[in-house]
């Protein structure tokens, strides 16, 4: 893995940073999920919401020209702080999120629970699939691709360790996809496996 912090204003034509990722197959894009009820100054000095200000960061760099055939796998990080703020602070705080409304059962798990997200979920994790949701019709708009995400607790390293596997099982699976081709004209190939045993 290679790491590269990039910040919007950084994206100019003559970025020569952006040779780097000229063998790159997938741009892994972290999200604080306890960011949404959080301000910063944006680049014009005015108060904006983080949740805002990591969206309009990550519109920035999948519609950039470098990206534009390279596959994302969206961090949605901080999930136990999330997990926690999510009981007091509404998701609503952002505007984005303006729309989140759900309806809970009053036998709700707490957010420590970890039943399923089919089976009488959590406000965090409704919440938190919700979020997923947004950035994955936000991606999907400016794209026509599908998005990856991935749920991780940082100070977990078995969550943080899971996501990177995931990465790993993309890129594999990219790899992978052109020795699945079938011909047009049929269900099944009759041509040999490219694959050793």
């Amino acid at each position: 893995y290679e790491l590269i912090t990039i910040h919007a204003r950084g994206l100019g034509d003559n970025c020569k940073w952006l040779e780097m990722f000229e063998d790159v197959g997938l741009v892994i894009f972290c999200v604080s999920l306890s960011d949404y009820n959080q301000f910063s100054t944006d680049g014009n000095g005015c108060l904006t919401n983080k949740m805002i200000l990591s969206r309009k960061l990550f519109e920035t760099i999948v519609t950039h020209p470098t990206f534009e055939q390279m596959d994302f796998l969206l961090i949605l990080n901080k999930m136990d702080e999330f997990e926690e703020k999510i009981e007091h602070a509404p998701l609503t705080q952002c505007d984005w999120f303006s729309d989140f409304h759900p309806v809970l059962s009053h036998n709700r798990p707490s957010s420590n629970n970890s039943s399923g997200i089919n089976n009488n979920p959590s406000l965090s994790q409704l919440a938190s699939h919700y979020i997923a949701v947004k950035f994955k019709r936000l991606y999907s708009s400016l794209t026509g691709q599908n998005l990856y995400v991935s749920l991780v607790k940082g100070l977990e390293p078995d969550s943080v360790d899971a996501a990177l596997k995931y990465g790993k099982e993309i890129l594999k699976w990219n790899n992978e996809k052109p020795n699945f081709s079938l011909s047009d004209d049929s269900m099944h190939s009759i041509e040999a496996s490219s694959f050793s045993h």
